[in-house]
Formats: C-alpha cells, structure tokens, sequence
C-alpha cells in the first residue's frame, strides 16, 4: 500500500501517543524542589493533573522544601486532595525537608501515604510567619485574613496528625517547631519511614500497614519501615541551626 502524506503523519502521531501512554505510566512521579510559588505550584498541580486525566494509577510527590507562599501551597494541597477524591492514591514523600507550608502540603497525601525518609525534617509553626510577617502583632492589618488562614492551616493538621486542635496552636506558637523523622512519626505528621526510594514504590509500600505514631514496628532482618521510639515530639537542642521565615539553615 502506497503511503501518502496523511497516512505518514496518523501513523507518527500514533507511535507518539504510544510512547507519551509508556512515558506515562512509567514515571507517575512528580518533584517539588524548592519555595512554593505561584510557577512551582503550577508546575506541580498540571503535573499531577495531567497524569490522573491519563488514568488513576498511583502518584508519588517527592517533596524537598523550606516552605513559601501560603496561597500557592494551598492550591497545590486542596489539588491533590481533589485528585485522592477522584480515586487517585496519591503518595508524598519528604527527601530532606517539609518546612512551614511544606509541612501543610504534606498532609495532603492519601491515608497512609505520608511518608518521609529516614534523615527528613519537618517544621511547623506559627502561619503568621508563612505569610511573611514576624508575629500576629505585626500585621494588625491583615488581621482578618490572617484569622482566617490560621484556622485553615491548624485544621489541616489537626485533622491528619490526630492531635488537638489546641495542641497544634500551642506547639506552633512557640517559635519555630522541628521533627526529624521520628519525631514526626510519634507526632502524627508523617505515616511511615521509608528507607530507600524503593520503599517509597506505592504499590511495595501499599503492602504493609502503615505506621501510626507511638506505634512500634515488628523488626525483622529485612524490615524496611522504622518506628517513632518516642511517645511525645521534641525540638532539636537550640543550639542547632535555625532558618528564618522558613528558609533553611546556611
């Protein structure tokens, strides 16, 4: 059969779609690295939109972030939360840090899919600094809009770390609060600790339960999970090194 031009340029765009399918279902995963800001978050949230309009496979968000624009992170947050609403197990990985509004995005992830790596650090604290400001004193007026987006932020915390409503406002109020990994875990901000990237794999993970923090795990040789050895959270010493306005520590 002689090809004409048509036939050349269907049969193209067919191998194309071909591979773009492959490509897709290959690599379902997504990085933000770096301030969250409006190109971050928009990169991000078409991204993820992206690959659950090709199909609802599991996605996995690895995240590395001081933290930045509060209203960027919530949209890339309540996007997630649509795309775990339509059917999409959504898993989020902390490699390195989730500090301030990273922190937030975090609790997006699908029930028992936060997940961070064994050296990871996780800061929450006050969302009058998120926004820029030193204290809530100093943005009398913005007060509004700051009550607001407070009562966003320690809702979203509450709710996903299972503690009270008071003890998130408590914690967050007294400068700047850090977790490694297993701090986080005994708190309740992070699921599991996960070894390897290999671990953080969802359909290898979907296979154990999920860890709850003050949970203790069973320790196998080949135990790729660790447990929180601590019932309550604890700061670093405040020796260490501490950022500003949720950038991290030169």
């Amino acid at each position: 059969m002689e090809l004409t031009d048509r036939l050349v340029v269907e049969l193209i765009e067919s191998v194309k779609q071909v591979l773009k399918r492959e490509t897709s279902e290959r690599l379902r995963e997504v990085y933000l690295v770096g301030d969250i800001d409006k190109d971050s978050a928009r990169q991000v949230i078409e991204r993820m939109r992206e690959l659950v309009n090709d199909n609802t496979r599991p996605i996995t968000l690895y995240l590395n972030t001081a933290g930045g624009n509060v209203t960027d992170g919530l949209a890339v947050h309540d996007s997630i939360r649509e795309i775990v609403s339509r059917g999409c197990e959504v898993t989020i990985v902390v490699q390195g840090m989730a500090y301030s509004m990273g922190s937030v995005l975090l609790q997006a992830a699908s029930v028992g899919r936060r997940l961070a790596f064994p050296h990871a650090w996780i800061m929450i604290h006050e969302p009058a600094k998120w926004a820029g400001w030193q204290s809530t004193t100093a943005a009398q007026h913005h007060l509004d809009r700051l009550r607001q987006m407070q009562d966003q932020i320690y809702r979203i915390l509450a709710k996903r770390s299972g503690r009270p409503l008071k003890q998130i406002i408590r914690d967050t109020r007294r400068n700047d609060f850090y977790l490694d990994a297993r701090k986080a875990l005994a708190y309740g901000l992070i699921d599991a600790i996960v070894e390897s990237a290999a671990d953080a794999d969802t359909d290898l993970v979907a296979r154990s339960e999920p860890l709850r923090h003050g949970q203790r795990p069973q320790e196998p040789n080949t135990a790729r999970v660790a447990a929180a050895g601590e019932d309550q959270a604890a700061r670093p010493d405040p020796a260490d090194a501490r950022p500003t306005n949720g950038r991290p520590p030169t």
